[in-house]
């Protein structure tokens, strides 16, 4: 049976809404698809200025004939068939109370316009990375107001759309584009930069050096840029040498600071003595080259460029966990990345010890393996009609608390995660 658009005086209870005239952000509703139980929800749509609503008549009460809207509303003849209204078992929870129980950080955002806005954003930030990069790899020398100009971009889009920014670094294909892993790693510094406490003089030293961290390797054949292909000591140094190279083109450029070179140079060597160059005390890198070590190495995890299988948020996380334990890296820094990045990263699709999938929308910050997830299909993997959040942080005098199991790739999956979030949106 075909949607109809109706006017909001021909509205009653037992219509199933599927859509409105009006921004939903606009309205005090938690979802835009639900059946219409009672006056009070009518008159709030009244008061939210809507004019018009869509319904579904196979969900719900119908009209006899579709409206026009063209029509003074006076005129209009409204005539209800008589059906039964089915009615769940259980009433529906309130709006105030799914409200109520989610996280204060998802209040209002429309998460699939965040994810959306930050997908092109993204897009275009990665075309500027590229001419960068060309730009670099044909003269040898930084344009430094380009590079500034980008890192303000990526400084700004991060800290405004940070949920959505880690959803799309661990979310995409994996590429091994330079321009897109230098993306996601000047992206993660910013992001975890800010966590720990830089001023914005600082971020903008962190995010540029991440930025051209690897500009090096534009003097180093390609296929030596993954593992597989470096078999012998000489082809390992001949890789190496590019955190040098890095610095020296960096020398070239004007208008790079001390601190950007000092990162960049010592971005490789790890705290118990390994990594590279070899010449450098561990003891005696900052703090800032031991963070960009931490996101260098996540991003390359998730997407294979160590030579290992791309890894999940997950196992790369545990895995710079495991390496910070043997003093590789940072102990400090890795725990708050974690807490940052979430074992359960907000868009994740997850699935429970039930067989029930849902979408991550949000993180408890006293525990980040209690997230809000909207739960998306049942256990037999058919999409529910109505998807429902549940928050796992205020779950806990239930009988029988489910637990998260696995996480799964949404396009292995075929599961678009926007789709599922458009009809979803917090107020």
């Amino acid at each position: 049976m075909p949607l109809k658009n109706i006017p909001l005086e021909a509205v009653t209870t037992g219509m199933y809404l599927c859509g409105i005239d009006r921004p939903w952000m606009a309205t005090p509703f938690l979802r835009n698809r639900f059946l219409i139980k009672t006056p009070l929800q009518i008159e709030k749509l009244k008061k939210a200025g809507v004019k018009n609503i869509t319904i579904d008549p196979s969900r719900g009460v119908d009209v006899a004939t579709v409206i026009d809207n063209e029509k003074p509303s006076e005129s209009l003849t409204v005539d209800i068939q008589s059906k039964e209204v089915p009615v769940d078992s259980e009433s529906e929870p309130t709006a105030e109370t799914l409200i109520a129980q989610l996280p204060k950080e998802v209040l209002g955002k429309s998460l699939s316009n965040e994810l959306s806005l930050t997908r092109d954003v993204r897009h275009e930030m990665l075309e500027s990375v590229q001419d960068i990069l060309s730009s670099i790899s044909t003269s040898g020398v930084v344009q430094a107001r380009q590079v500034e100009e980008v890192t303000q971009s990526i400084i700004a889009q991060t800290l405004e759309h940070e949920d959505a920014s880690i959803a799309i670094i661990c979310l995409r294909e994996c590429s091994p584009d330079l321009h897109e892993h230098s993306l996601s790693v000047s992206t993660l510094a910013v992001l975890l930069g800010r966590l720990v406490g830089y001023d914005d003089s600082q971020l903008h030293s962190l995010g540029t050096a991440a930025l051209l961290h690897d500009v090096g390797l534009s003097q180093i054949p390609p296929a030596l840029w993954s593992p597989k292909n470096r078999q012998s000591a000489t082809e390992n140094t001949l890789y190496q040498s590019h955190a040098q190279l890095s610095v020296d083109m960096l020398l070239e450029s004007t208008g790079i600071s001390d601190e950007v070179r000092t990162i960049v140079k010592e971005h490789h060597v790890l705290l118990d003595g390994t990594g590279y160059p070899k010449h450098i005390d561990p003891n005696s890198i900052s703090r800032m080259s031991q963070l960009l070590r931490i996101v260098d190495e996540y991003d390359e995890l998730l997407t294979g460029q160590e030579g290992l299988p791309p890894m999940s948020g997950k196992e790369a996380l545990g895995e710079l966990l495991q390496r910070s334990k043997k003093n590789k890296l940072n102990l400090q820094l890795v725990s708050q990345f974690i807490s940052q990045i979430g074992i359960y990263p907000i868009y994740s699709l997850v699935e429970l010890n039930t067989g029930e999938r849902g979408i991550v929308t949000g993180h408890s910050k006293e525990n980040i393996l209690q997230p809000t997830i909207l739960l998306i299909q049942d256990a037999a993997k058919h999409p529910f009609q109505d998807p429902f959040p549940i928050n796992f942080a205020t779950m806990h005098d239930s009988p029988s608390i489910p637990e998260i199991v696995k996480v799964l790739n949404p396009e292995q999956e075929g599961i678009q995660v926007e789709n599922f979030l458009a009809d979803w949106i917090t107020v």
